[in-house]
């Protein structure tokens, strides 16, 4: 009996032998793979330190681009604020976009890093088409249709201005979308020179829009099909010039293109209706 547990303990042994030799290997395996994970991150945090504040990545030029309604100076003023690192590879462009982008005439901010040393700040501006009257103050109102910055002197005076888009509190987005895609007529529009001195545009959700040039002169346009609408104005001008009448003062209804009527009338000045005294009224068949 003694004899039949011999190799049995033996073999036991012999496992365990095996078994702890393995664990130690693992361990030394464990080992090696710990400091070689220590040495290519200590590698890595010294290639990084060189790298942000190696002199040859510092920031010697800083390039503004699609400047119009700002200066180089304004972009570069805001952005010298978020700049927290000489080194262009360490700045934070995020930081910097959001600076730069706080200025109500910016739209969208690019920054872009030009190896080794040059960091490049793209602007894209916002385009005023329109003045709107929201209330007592004047605000101007970008392609999007929105309202980005209260207009002061330095803004540009050749804008048209909006008046009724703003009642009871709040801005008819509907009419004030109507309207964007007249004034894009409207800049299109090179045959009619008149309507190149337009200086208001006012809308009603019911009667449409009426513009009213830097003459005093008043079309009533209504809704839609302006296209037409100017189109037969062209003989509505011709002939109240050969009758002597000349287009300053007076109110032309080109809502119904068929029915045409001129009348001396009320003009609109940005701050609101102005009658004129009655004058002659004529009617004028298209």
């Amino acid at each position: 009996m003694e004899g039949l547990f011999k190799p049995k303990f033996s073999t036991r042994k012999y496992r365990a032998k095996r078994r702890l030799g393995q664990t130690f290997l693992d361990i030394l395996k464990a080992l090696f793979l710990i400091c070689a994970v220590l040495a290519v991150g200590a590698v890595m945090i010294y290639a990084y330190n060189y790298t942000i504040t190696n002199p040859y990545f510092q920031i010697r030029e800083t390039v503004v681009r699609g400047c119009n309604e700002l200066t180089e100076k304004d972009i570069l003023s805001l952005a010298d604020t978020a700049v927290q690192s000489p080194n262009l590879l360490a700045i934070n462009a995020e930081a910097i976009s959001r600076k730069v982008g706080q200025n109500p005439w910016i739209k969208k901010v690019y920054i872009g890093r030009e190896l080794p040393n040059r960091l490049v700040i793209e602007v894209r501006e916002r385009k005023a088409v329109a003045v709107i009257r929201i209330g007592d103050e004047l605000y101007l109102l970008d392609s999007d249709g929105v309202v980005f910055k209260k207009r002061e002197n330095a803004d540009a005076a050749d804008l048209p201005i909006l008046t009724g888009f703003y009642r009871n509190g709040a801005i008819d987005k509907n009419l004030l979308h109507q309207s964007l895609e007249l004034l894009r007529h409207l800049a299109k529009t090179t045959d009619f020179p008149i309507l190149s001195a337009v200086s208001e545009v006012h809308g009603d959700d019911e009667f449409g829009f009426s513009l009213y040039t830097n003459t005093g002169l008043c079309l009533q346009l209504g809704f839609d099909c302006y296209e037409s609408k100017f189109k037969r104005l062209v003989p509505v001008l011709a002939d109240l010039e050969k009758k002597n009448f000349h287009a300053a003062y007076l109110k032309i209804d080109l809502s119904d293109p068929v029915k045409i009527t001129v009348k001396r009338s009320g003009i609109l000045s940005p701050r609101g209706p102005i009658e004129q005294p009655s004058g002659a009224k004529n009617r004028v068949r298209a």
